[in-house]
């Protein structure tokens, strides 16, 4: 890198700008990413230190960063370095992988804590942190001049500085309820030691969720130095300190511990608790088996070490046969013994797990499903809960397998013959150094596969989707062919050189490398006299798995850390909230229904409401129409009647007679009995077109389910279909959007809810079947409360009351005539979509 310009922020904060061309070009550089500088030593030439240091305005068109140093006393290598530097002078840096800032999902706040030497990381950070969100900053400062570090800003934080010392910044950490807060904290290495364990025993944070980093250690270099300056960040091994993501933590009020802190993350943990004794009785248990398993090959061992020495006497001979059958046999039952039990425990594991799951879907709100598609549910009930599998049952087992016997085998290797024994630690050593060797400069790589990932994707998919232009009109994909030969030359550019040293890594570990050393230095130490012909068959018997042995207790360790996060990822489902049903008693009362919305406010996170106190009546047996641009909540206050979320101040009632209910006290049966809905994104099952019909009536008779499909304008298409009712959808019955949709307001009809929702209910209807759909809305207007959120201002004009919606307050409301006639949103919508040729 190249020296810019030089700035002084403050007397003691420097900010050097750099033209990197190589760094940054190509990159990603999200919040807090960072590279390792290498600073000269000043006292010994030729030799320099690494500090990490966030990357400040990375601007790839130009190729130009900056990075802050700090310039205190005593100053080290790099901060001794920026003090002197000036425009031309260079310096190394190698970008390391970075970690981005993802902190977990609607965590309560944000707690950011550091030294001046994260503040930069820190500003990056609450630049993207949401405006509306709890952020306390602490920092500490070293110097009198660096509380003048200039802090982002940011509307809903709270700036915090305390003194110098080692554990100023775990001090300064209010007492207070910090659940479920997101913590992040870069400091020196000490402080983080102390802060990372205050936040844990004062403050309840559990340690898996404690992100931390040290950007330094006080009177020390940053562990490695590389020799020469001349070397590329090749030569790097270790990362320096990231910028990265950090737990969670408490709201930004003062004083007084409140109640037992608690993450939502702990869920996982809780989740596994009952399984713990388990996995611990089903490791010792395998420490036995593997070593009643060596057993009997020591046994054959020593038998073949007795009969090279010439012992030749069945009554010598005969216990070690019969102990070898007898350990084998009995290690055979214990193993299969061990692997029932642990079957049956995940066996009765699996299914409490998915019965939780599955009753707790069924007591969140049904606007959490609207937030998440089936695939983030099927994940959290099948594949996560199928990745427990693994751990309850074989990861354990195979890990301490992995290390018992290779430990057993190496200690009874030893007593045979030491010298002989450590040489099998060469095979190893060789294949860490050449693994070492091989993930040099591998994170660049990293990074930049990554990116032309990416880059692939993008230009393959958007080929795909011009396939129809490209096929009428021409064209080479000559734009996709150069991204894929750009690709291709450089995976074979990174992946060629790496060829070798991939196939003598993995040879160094195979049983044939044990055997050839096993082989050439037993043998030349049997011929030389130091070893006995008969002390080198327990190596041969025992010496060449000795390598995949361990590596296999290694990679066993992937699928335990990938079930540990599964678990999760399932107890954070399982802390979801839930609806609250506590005053969920009262029955639906008779008669026909209206709706009142009652200063009702509702926003999907803390402090962001996306609903403004909405006031409004629907009386039974009207046609009310929310209207309004893109944005303006109308699904969301659609929603609200079936307790899709509930509202987060003011209410929604039932309005029968004249008496009002809060929704909230009905019982859930009669809240689905009272609301029926007509969503945008039909949803049918594989099944029959009458079963579909009749999914809230599954006891109604043939001849209301008709009734219901003529009335929805459906009869004729289903009718038409290969078995009429009895076609299957998705086999012998495929219906267009807009038929799909008339056979919901069928199934809606049908289940004959007093207050009927239809969301964008015409949204991919065709003229034609637009006209059916309005003519059974129609027809249904004197028997059931109707709420329609439309984009078409003409399907609406028949509409008792119109609500004009924008930033999720109602703005005006009225007839369609009446809107019309004077100035506002609607007649701005009305205009801007060519309604008027459309109504006429």
């Amino acid at each position: 890198m190249t020296v810019v310009s030089v700035t002084d922020i403050t007397p003691g904060f420097r900010r050097i700008r750099f033209s990197a061309p190589t760094m940054i070009d190509g990159r990603e550089t999200p919040t807090a990413s960072y590279i390792r500088l290498w600073a000269p030593d000043p006292a010994e030439p030729g030799k320099v230190h690494q500090r990490g240091y966030t990357l400040v305005e990375p601007d790839a068109a130009t190729g130009e960063v900056s990075f802050d140093f700090m310039l205190h006393e005593p100053m080290g290598p790099a901060s001794g370095w920026a003090a002197a530097a000036k425009p031309g002078d260079t310096i190394a840096a190698s970008y390391y992988m970075f970690h981005k800032f993802d902190p977990p999902e609607d965590p309560e706040g944000y707690l950011l804590m550091g030294d001046p030497a994260a503040i930069p990381a820190i500003n990056a950070i609450l630049g993207v942190l949401p405006p509306e969100a709890q952020v306390v900053v602490i920092l500490q400062a070293h110097a009198p001049d660096d509380a003048l570090i200039p802090i982002g800003k940011h509307p809903g934080a709270e700036v915090i500085w305390t003194g110098p010392g080692t554990g100023a910044l775990a001090a300064a950490v209010p007492v207070r309820d910090w659940s479920n807060w997101y913590a992040w904290c870069a400091a020196e290495n000490a402080a983080i030691k102390e802060l990372r364990a205050g936040l844990n025993r004062v403050h309840g944070f559990p340690l898996s969720d404690i992100k931390h980093a040290a950007y330094w250690i006080r009177g020390k270099a940053m562990r490695l130095r590389k020799e020469t300056i001349g070397r590329t960040d090749k030569e790097a091994v270790e990362a320096a300190p990231s910028a990265s993501t950090v737990p969670s933590t408490a709201a930004a009020t003062r004083s007084g511990p409140a109640r037992r802190p608690r993450w939502r993350s702990q869920g996982g943990e809780e989740l596994l608790a009952s399984l713990r004794w388990k996995l611990r009785a089903a490791g010792l248990m395998q420490a036995l088996v593997s070593l009643m398993q060596l057993a009997p090959l020591l046994l054959i061992a020593e038998l073949g070490r007795r009969l090279l020495a010439g012992e030749a006497r069945w009554e010598a001979l005969a216990p070690l046969i019969f102990w070898a059958i007898g350990l084998f046999g009995a290690a055979a039952m214990l193993s299969a013994g061990l692997m029932l039990w642990l079957h049956a425990v995940d066996a009765r594991f699996g299914y409490t797990l998915r019965l939780s799951i599955v009753g707790k879907l069924v007591r969140l709100p049904l606007g959490w499903f609207s937030d998440r598609n089936a695939a983030a549910v099927h994940q959290a009930v099948q594949e996560d809960a199928g990745r427990l599998h693994y751990m309850v049952t074989h990861a354990v087992p195979d890990i301490v397998a992995g290390i018992v016997t290779p430990l057993a085998v190496i200690l009874y290797l030893f007593t045979v013959d030491a010298g002989l024994a450590a040489l099998l630690f060469l095979p190893l050593i060789a294949f860490v150094a050449l693994l070492s060797h091989m993930m040099r400069g591998v994170a660049d790589k990293l990074a930049a596969h990554a990116e032309w990932t990416k880059r692939a994707t993008a230009a393959a998919s958007a080929f795909i989707e011009a396939m129809p232009v490209v096929r009428v009109f021409g064209g080479d994909g000559r734009a996709l062919r150069g991204v894929l030969d750009g690709q291709a030359a450089f995976l074979n550019g990174w992946q060629r050189p790496m060829a070798g040293r991939k196939v003598a890594s993995q040879l160094a570990i195979q049983p044939p490398a044990f055997l050839l050393l096993i082989m050439a230095v037993g043998c030349w130490r049997v011929v030389s006299g130091g070893l006995a012909p008969a002390d080198l068959l327990p190596f041969l018997f025992l010496g060449t798995a000795f390598g995949t042995q361990i590596m296999a207790a290694m990679y066993g360790f992937v699928p335990m850390r990938e079930a540990r996060q599964a678990a999760r990822r399932i107890g954070k489902l399982l802390e979801e909230r839930e609806l609250d049903r506590s005053l969920a008693h009262r029955d639906l009362p008779p008669g026909p229904l209206g709706l009142r919305f009652d200063a009702a406010s509702f926003g999907y996170r803390p402090r962001r409401p996306v609903l403004h106190e909405i006031d409004l009546l629907l009386t039974p047996g009207t046609l009310t129409a929310l209207v309004g641009p893109s944005g303006a909540g109308k699904s969301t206050l659609a929603g609200l009647p079936g307790r899709f979320h509930d509202v987060t101040s003011g209410a929604v009632r039932i309005v029968a007679g004249a008496e009002e209910i809060d929704i909230r006290e009905l019982k859930p049966q009669a809240l689905q009995r009272a609301v029926g809905f007509v969503f945008q994104d039909v949803r049918l099952i594989q099944a029959s077109l009458r079963d579909n019909i009749a999914l809230a009536r599954p006891d109604a008779t043939m001849a209301e389910i008709e009734a219901a499909a003529r009335a929805a304008q459906i009869h004729e298409r289903i009718q038409a279909a290969p078995r009429g009712y009895d076609s299957v959808v998705g086999e012998d019955a495929r219906l267009s959007g807009g038929e799909a949709q008339r056979l919901s307001i069928a199934r809606a009809l049908l289940a004959d809810p007093p207050i009927l929702v239809l969301d964008e209910a015409t949204a991919f209807a065709d003229p034609e079947s637009e006209h059916l759909v309005q003519r059974a809305l129609s027809a249904l207007l004197g028997q059931r409360t109707i709420l329609v959120v439309a984009h078409r201002l003409h399907t609406v004009v028949q509409a008792d009351c119109i609500a004009v919606m924008q930033a999720g307050r109602i703005v005006q409301r009225g007839r369609h005539a009446e809107l019309l006639a004077r100035p506002g949103l609607y007649r701005d919508l009305w205009q801007a979509g060519g309604e008027t040729r459309k109504a006429s």
